[in-house]
């Protein structure tokens, strides 16, 4: 039964003549074949984790390729696979079993034989062709080690203060409130970032981490700019991947912190902004609200970013002479050991310029990132 489940696979998408009748002949055998298949998912799964992949990723590509429903399929397969797992007494990364748990909820729905069947067989297909990706956790039982070592994070109550200026920001209704306190949130993390600095040498910067930001449509490559841009304000590298729908970011753990928190929350702001403006039709009625909001996003992300590095720039201005000697040669041999390590990851990346097809979109999604009075002390921050 699995050399026929195999068949199947291999021969997807080169004979769609030979595929219908090979699957035919599966879907016949009944519920054993679907077990068969199921097992060979099982295997497919398990075996990702050793080439990058994550369950968050995976489930992430199967619906941005394929449907939902697929989708469904693989986070019941990774579900299994980390209970499983968890029963043989192996360790799971803190953050693997949170990626874990966010899928629990996401099972599949019971469905006919034949449909059953033809979603697995359709996963299979997608998940035996998949890449290998830079690993930003370790495997299930895998000891962690190199660049995936707990490096310093952002101070629990820095990022308390953080998450709950954040909140705010997002529960918020007026822009120029969200704005400022997200200003507020980037200069304490400019201040921490700078005080942890303090304390290590030149020669004594450690390996960077890779984390994967997953974006999605619409307007994915504009939601990739925004996550560029927060990067970059926290001294961070970033790949953006399209057909996967990812961007890979190269930091340190409390950078990276810096940038989830900074970027889902900045995502939800500009999101908001954006519905305000409403739906768009040019003179002859024609939709173009797509163009528009796409653009605005690419607006929004140019001048967040601008007006982020502005707030850690001055955080870095307000450091005495004293500080600024010992900090900056730290923040420089960080930054070499980030471009190492994202051109050994990507050593063949190219670098794309996004065009804007609404000016109207641009113009507005600048202005909704231009609100906000960013003149806030680092006194007043730190007590």
């Amino acid at each position: 039964m699995e050399d026929l489940a195999r068949a199947v696979v291999w021969s997807w998408g080169v004979d769609p003549g030979r595929d219908q009748a090979l699957l035919d002949t599966l879907a016949a055998r009944g519920r054993p074949a679907l077990a068969a298949v199921e097992g060979l998912l099982a295997e497919a799964v398990s075996a990702l984790w050793d080439r990058g992949w994550t369950p968050a990723d995976v489930v992430h590509l199967t619906t941005r390729r394929l449907t939902a429903s697929h989708g469904d399929v693989v986070a019941e397969a990774a579900v299994a696979d980390g209970r499983h797992r968890t029963q043989r007494g192996q360790a799971l990364h803190p953050r693997w079993e949170a990626e874990v748990a966010a899928l629990a909820g996401r099972a599949s729905s019971p469905a006919a034989l034949e449909a059953a069947l033809l979603l697995a067989v359709e996963v299979l297909c997608l998940l035996a062709r998949l890449p290998e990706l830079p690993r930003t956790l370790p495997g299930p039982g895998q000891a962690l080690g190199g660049s995936l070592r707990d490096t310093s994070r952002l101070d629990g109550r820095v990022l308390a203060r953080v998450r709950a200026l954040l909140a705010k920001a997002e529960s918020t209704e007026f822009d120029q409130e969200a704005e400022a306190l997200t200003a507020k949130a980037q200069e304490l993390i400019a201040r921490h970032a700078i005080d942890e600095a303090l304390l290590v040498s030149p020669d004594d910067v450690g390996e960077p981490s890779v984390r994967r930001l997953l974006v999605d449509d619409p307007y994915a490559d504009a939601k990739a700019s925004l996550t560029a841009e927060v990067a970059a304000a926290n001294r961070c590298r970033t790949v953006y991947t399209s057909d996967l729908g990812s961007v890979t970011v190269f930091g340190y753990e409390a950078d990276l912190d810096a940038v989830e928190l900074l970027t889902a929350s900045l995502l939800a702001q500009a999101t908001g902004a954006m519905a305000r403006h409403g739906s768009r039709r040019d003179a002859a009625g024609r939709s173009r609200t797509r163009s528009f909001r796409r653009s605005f996003l690419l607006g929004f992300a140019h001048r967040i970013g601008q007006r982020l590095r502005a707030a850690t720039d001055g955080q870095v201005s307000s450091s005495t002479a004293a500080e600024q000697g010992r900090f900056l040669p730290v923040l420089g041999a960080r930054e070499e050991r980030l471009r190492a390590a994202q051109e050994a990851a990507f050593p063949h990346t190219v670098q794309r310029v996004r065009s804007v097809s609404s000016t109207a979109g641009w113009v507005a999604g600048q202005a909704a990132a231009d609100l906000a009075e960013l003149g806030v002390s680092a006194g007043a921050l730190r007590r």
